[in-house]
């Protein structure tokens, strides 16, 4: 194919944007009637998303809104980071289309809003950390006074403000680590996938929690309408989430992981989210102690600017495993994780038990496999301040 059909056949791919605009007028109301909400809900956002796309592929090449090769990236060639800016636009529409959306829908369209603006704007020009840092707090603030924030604790003032300050800590913790989680082709992406899927089927089948269901929906079709652009096995991504896409998605799993009623049967449910978010947790912590124990990280400011190639898909990449193996590694583990939390969820105390020893004895091999790295690189060069 030469390149002007190329071009030709990338413009029609805005087509399946215009078929999404045109579902909520002409096939919800079928749809619905027929029990075919999920499928509606995943039609409209995936083809919405995959036809956004290559309008904002477009605007990056013109804009040179892109990463360039070198440095702590390892693409080749520069390519767009804008396809954040497609799941958001195709996130925020779909949410407006849910009738009669409980209070909860308000709270996460302005939060959500708030982190994905500061990551386009970052994407475009640089934003400081500590600016970034603040949008995470405020949107944060607005997560809690829209009742999305951990409320396991009781109801009185010392538990509400514990509530509150565990709430600041895990969204903007998992916020970061899964803006670090985006480090090759498809693996941001594709792990979100794979940690939506447990969440409807918790929400759905197990809580009945019918808003955790819906925006998982939601989300998880725009992420997939993405997915084909960024994760392509024989080839480079065409196209980035760039910061905007990476701390939104991280920033609305969070979101939905404090908002869900896990432990509304048994307070082990709590660990559930742990469990799905279980890779980019222990990414975050050991790149941290590793970093500060290297005095390479002092203060909040340097550990959010820090950008090094330490982090777990870098470590498999330096054993040997190819990108697309890497990626497929990391999937695999998050894909056990969610297992194991069904496995949480659906069993009594003794199958819980069984299921937190594994998840432990996982992660206890995925430090390790973290710190035996750290060790040879240490032993190999211990001179370098950075890891190659």
């Amino acid at each position: 194919m030469n390149n002007h059909n190329k071009k030709i056949l990338f413009r029609m791919l805005v087509l399946p944007f215009l078929m999404a605009l045109l579902l909520p007028y002409v096939a919800k109301t079928w749809m619905f009637s027929h029990n075919l909400s999920k499928i509606y809900y995943l039609l409209v956002t995936s083809l919405m998303t995959f036809g956004l796309v290559p309008i904002f592929y477009k605007l990056g090449v013109i804009m040179d809104i892109t990463d360039k090769p070198g440095g702590r990236h390892i693409h080749q060639h520069a390519t767009p980071r804008t396809g954040g800016i497609a799941i958001f636009i195709t996130f925020i529409i779909t949410l407006n289309i849910v009738t009669k959306p409980p209070r909860e829908f308000t709270g996460l369209f302005l939060a959500s809003s708030v982190v994905a603006f500061v990551g386009i704007i970052d994407d475009i020009k640089h934003v400081p950390a500590l600016i970034k840092l603040g949008a995470q707090i405020l949107a944060t603030i607005i997560l809690i006074k829209y009742g999305i924030y951990l409320s396991f604790l009781p109801n009185h003032i010392i538990g509400n403000i514990f509530s509150y300050v565990l709430t600041f800590i895990w969204i903007i913790g998992i916020t970061n680590a899964y803006n670090c989680l985006d480090g090759l082709d498809g693996l941001a992406a594709g792990t979100a996938i794979i940690i939506l899927l447990f969440y409807i089927i918790i929400a759905t089948y197990m809580v009945a929690d019918e808003f955790m269901a819906i925006v998982g929906l939601i989300l998880l079709g725009a992420i997939i309408g993405f997915i084909p652009y960024n994760f392509r096995i024989t080839k480079n991504a065409l196209i980035f989430l760039g910061d905007a896409g990476s701390t939104f998605i991280g920033f609305t799993l969070a979101a939905l992981s404090i908002y869900g009623n896990w432990g509304i049967n048994k307070s082990v449910d709590l660990a559930i989210p742990i469990l799905l978010l279980g890779v980019p947790i222990a990414d975050m912590i050991m790149t941290t102690i590793t970093r500060i124990k290297d005095g390479k990280v002092k203060s909040v400011r340097q550990w959010l600017e820090y950008g090094g190639n330490d982090h777990f898909h870098h470590r498999l990449l330096q054993m040997g495993f190819t990108k697309t193996g890497s990626v497929l590694i990391i999937w695999a583990i998050t894909a056990v994780l969610g297992l194991l939390s069904l496995l949480l969820k659906q069993g009594d105390r003794p199958e819980a038990i069984i299921a937190i020893l594994i998840a432990l004895i996982l992660f206890a091999l995925i430090i390790s496999l973290m710190l035996f790295e750290y060790r040879q690189e240490r032993r190999s060069s211990p001179n370098k301040k950075n890891i190659p």
